[in-house]
C-alpha cells in the first residue's frame, strides 16, 4: 500500500529520469549551441555582442549543469529559465520562416533553420524536464 502511495507521488516519470533528460537537453543544446560558428554564414554570429550573449549563455549552461548535478532548486530553476530564453531566441530566428523577414539577423540560410527547429525541440523538452525534475526536488 505505501509503495502504491510512493509511486502515485512520483507522477508519471521519476525524478531520476527527468535529472538524466535535462542533463541530457543542456549538453545537446551546447553542442547545438557551437554549431552556430561552424555552420552559419551569416556575419552577425562574430560580432562582439553575439559572442558577448554566446559566452553568458554558456555560463549559465555550466552553471546549471554543475548545481543540477549537486541536485540544487537553483539549478533547475537556472536551466528552465534557460531553456525558455534558448527557445525564443530559436523561433525568433526561424520567424522569417512564417512571415517572411528575419528579427534578430539576417535570414538564416535552410540548415540553420533546420538546426534552430531542432534546438528548439531540445530546448522544449529541457523546459518540461527542468519543471517536472523543479518541482519533485521540492517535494523531498
Amino acid at each position: 500500500m505505501v509503495k502504491d502511495a510512493e509511486q502515485k507521488s512520483e507522477g508519471k516519470t521519476r525524478f531520476v529520469t527527468n535529472h538524466r533528460i535535462l542533463i541530457f537537453c543542456l549538453f545537446f543544446l551546447a553542442m547545438i549551441g557551437t554549431t552556430y560558428y561552424f555552420i552559419d554564414d551569416r556575419k552577425e554570429v562574430y560580432e562582439a555582442k553575439w559572442l558577448a550573449a554566446s559566452i553568458v549563455w554558456y555560463i549559465a549552461i555550466s552553471f546549471s549543469i554543475m548545481a543540477i548535478f549537486k541536485k540544487t532548486r537553483i539549478g533547475y530553476l537556472t536551466a528552465g529559465i534557460l531553456s525558455w530564453i534558448t527557445l525564443a531566441l530559436w523561433m525568433l530566428d526561424n520567424y522569417h520562416v512564417v512571415f517572411g523577414a528575419s528579427l534578430i539577423a539576417a535570414k538564416p540560410n535552410m540548415t540553420m533553420t533546420v538546426r534552430n527547429f531542432i534546438g528548439s525541440a531540445i530546448a522544449s523538452i529541457g523546459i518540461t524536464s527542468s519543471h517536472n525534475a523543479f518541482h519533485k526536488i521540492c517535494k523531498m
